[in-house]
């Protein structure tokens, strides 16, 4: 069945108005596409400026006469960029809002503050929890019981695409009569804890994106579907020599795309690589001496 079918049929069975959290940012056309007037529509930022709200993430309001075509352009766009979920609930576009932006910022556990991207599909399945999804570097749940079930309790159904483009059920397990603004746990903080999970979360995406940024010439070796996995394995790789940091990660990575994954067994590099697991050579080191190891060894690039 394709996405678009199994969309459709979900939504139309789902209790209460169709919406969708939209991500401009990852496609310039939303949310306009979805809409066919603008009180469909309003931005989670609301008091934001023109420039931030062009790439601020929208609840949009699927009426009916409109869901055929928004289901169908979700369908071609949705599995590949993670730009939309879709999420079913009886509140009422401003009101469904208003619960959403309270969750906005969360206070750390240092005190500082940060924005929850809950609007990006994989962050939201982390912080609510998705274990059957492979896909997902943390499955979580991030977020408490009890801010689990505040953040969800407007939400009769939930979906997301998941990162092969399959899409899948948030089970929010929300009551009818559960209205709590939820002044239990807003304002929103977490815990140590959860912080590392919100953090270790991006931890991929962000070395992904340092080596798009800086060496994207690597990742044509692989294609789009394995890059993410790749770099995953590799991460997990490095870790097990005790290189940590997102800047040492990223060179590890591209070492990896341009030599191959199995570059670490050569012998010479391995030597190398046991000195900076013992932490007899840091990182930057391994980094500085491994040009003359390759020289001198009989691996071939």
């Amino acid at each position: 069945m394709s996405h678009f079918l199994t969309a459709l049929e979900t939504a139309q069975t789902t209790a209460g108005t169709l919406f969708a959290l939209v991500d401009p940012a990852q496609d310039r056309h939303l949310p306009d596409v979805l809409v066919s007037n603008a009180s469909q529509v309003v931005c989670l930022f609301e008091d934001a400026g023109t420039d931030v709200k062009a790439v601020a993430p929208h609840l949009v309001m699927i009426e009916q006469a409109n869901r055929l075509n928004a289901m169908a352009w979700l369908d071609r766009h949705a599995p590949h960029i993670p730009c939309a979920t879709l999420l079913a609930s009886p509140l009422s576009l401003a009101e469904l809002c208003k619960h959403l932006a309270d969750f906005l910022q969360v206070t750390l556990a240092d005190r500082t503050e940060m924005v929850l991207a809950f609007w990006d599909p994989m962050i939201l399945a982390a912080l609510v929890g998705a274990p059957e999804d492979p896909t997902l570097h943390v499955t979580g749940p991030v977020f408490s019981e009890t801010q689990r079930s505040v953040f969800l309790a407007p939400v009769s159904s939930w979906w997301y695409w998941d990162r092969a483009g399959r899409l899948r059920f948030l089970n929010p397990d929300a009551r009818a009569a559960s209205r709590d603004p939820g002044a239990s746990v807003l304002p929103l903080t977490f815990d140590q804890r959860q912080v590392d999970l919100i953090v270790e979360a991006s931890v991929p995406d962000s070395v992904l994106h340092y080596i798009r940024l800086n060496q994207p010439g690597l990742l044509t070796r692989l294609p789009h579907g394995q890059q993410y996995p790749f770099i995953r394995t590799q991460i997990a790789t490095a870790r097990e020599y005790g290189i940590e940091g997102t800047g040492d990660l990223v060179n590890y990575c591209c070492l990896a795309l341009a030599l191959g994954e199995a570059f670490a067994i050569w012998p010479a590099v391995a030597a190398l690589l046991a000195r900076v697991k013992a932490r007899e050579l840091s990182f930057d080191d391994f980094m500085a001496e491994l040009p003359a190891v390759l020289s001198q060894s009989d691996a071939s690039v």
